[in-house]
């Protein structure tokens, strides 16, 4: 179930719909990774450049403490919630206090600096009839040209949807059983079946041409699908395969890539780690455990040694012929594979490691407590040149 969710969480984040036409990924989008970082021991949001491996905060104004008492616009950003760029703006929730259910979904123009707020959650419950009970619990989330509000039934069907415009703030009342495209292929619009909302896993995929409806790999469970490569024709989408009793092992997961104009579903690789990969030009980028894993020395703490799960490696998987091959190794870094990010030709991957030779101890009321020195960062790899470096963690 922890995987279930933690596939919904990332779907939420990569699903680029609204129905609207797709469009080529904004300069934007190639160039920073939006993250945040710490300016004198608060969160706030911020642009890194893997190209120069620089971080900058966004609030650009360097005698800001980024409080209310500042008037910093960034105040109240909640850092577990990521940021999300569409039409020349950052979108992100400003939650005081830390209550993400009554946050404003707030704009920031990166142009004029201005920031403007769109709605509040506490405003679109207002909307919701009273005979849908919402304690049933809520979803929301930013998709390309929208703000998508949800309540869902006992059974964890929709029974309700908002979707708010970017652009004009516009809000309609959307059908119960309306899903939201995640992408468009010529004419034809691909949606998520509604099971995915909630479940995390999808039956089938959804095409739509006008009225006529069909569905595409009906007999997949499908996690996630990746659009990189869809203006070709080619569809990346991750399952979880059935066993011989013709039950789903979720416990697994496998990589495939759907041909939209024959129909053609091959397997790119079996038994994979997780849906969290970099996909670039013929390449499928992913982190994952290896067999013989560096130690990193012993921790007191616990009273044991520690190893890199990771190895230090970046695989990478050729969508043709279904190669894997090694992009890079460093076995000092710990990879973390859930946050792995394209950023136009780079690969970029986050690690924290820990250092078990160094330590400052640190008394408790359970005994003594060994501080060992911490370093987080990011590693980028130039799919270009095959350059890799790594970046500690930005702070001011």
């Amino acid at each position: 179930m922890k995987k279930l969710l933690a596939l919904l969480a990332l779907l939420l984040l990569l699903l680029p719909g609204c129905g609207k036409t797709e469009e080529p990924r904004d300069a934007f989008l190639d160039t920073f990774l939006l993250t945040d970082m710490k300016v004198d021991g608060i969160d706030t949001p911020a642009l890194f450049n893997p190209a120069k491996g620089t971080t900058t905060p966004i609030c650009s104004d360097p005698l800001c403490s980024h409080t209310k008492k500042d008037g910093c616009p960034f105040a109240g950003y909640h850092s577990l919630q990521e940021l999300h760029y569409y039409g020349g703006a950052v979108w992100f929730q400003s939650a005081e206090g830390g209550k993400l259910m009554d946050s404003d979904i707030m704009r920031y123009d990166l142009d004029t600096g201005r920031v403007t707020k769109l709605t509040s959650l506490p405003e679109l419950r207002e909307m919701v009839p009273d005979s849908i009970p919402i304690e049933n619990g809520q979803s929301y989330g930013f998709f390309e040209g929208c703000f998508v509000y949800r309540v869902p039934r006992a059974d964890h069907t929709i029974a309700f949807q908002l979707r708010v415009s970017l652009d004009d703030g516009k809000i309609e009342v959307l059908d119960h059983d309306f899903i939201i495209p995640f992408a468009q292929y010529k004419k034809k619009s691909l949606s998520y079946t509604p099971e995915l909302s909630y479940t995390g896993v999808s039956f089938g995929i959804e095409v739509r041409e006008g009225d006529h409806r069909e569905t595409i790999l009906s007999e997949k469970r499908i996690a996630i699908c990746f659009t990189d490569l869809l203006e070709s024709g080619k569809l990346i989408y991750v399952d979880s395969p059935k066993r011989e009793d013709g039950s789903y092992d979720f416990d697994r997961m496998a990589v495939h890539v759907y041909d939209m104009e024959s129909g053609e579903d091959r397997l790119i690789i079996d038994d994979f780690p997780s849906a969290y990969i970099a996909l670039i030009g013929d390449f499928i980028y992913y982190s994952r455990y290896v067999e013989d894993p560096p130690s990193l020395g012993y921790d007191k703490n616990m009273g044991k040694e520690q190893f890199n799960l990771s190895g230090g490696i970046l695989f990478r998987t050729s969508i043709e012929t279904g190669e894997e091959s090694v992009a890079f190794e460093l076995p000092a870094y710990t990879l973390i594979q859930t946050e792995i990010h394209r950023i136009g030709q780079y690969v970029v991957i986050e690690y924290r490691n820990t250092d078990y030779s160094h330590w400052e101890e640190e008394a408790t009321p359970y005994g003594v407590w060994y501080a060992y020195e911490k370093e987080n960062g990011r590693v980028v790899y130039d799919t270009a040149s095959g350059e890799t470096k790594a970046y500690p963690e930005a702070s001011q």
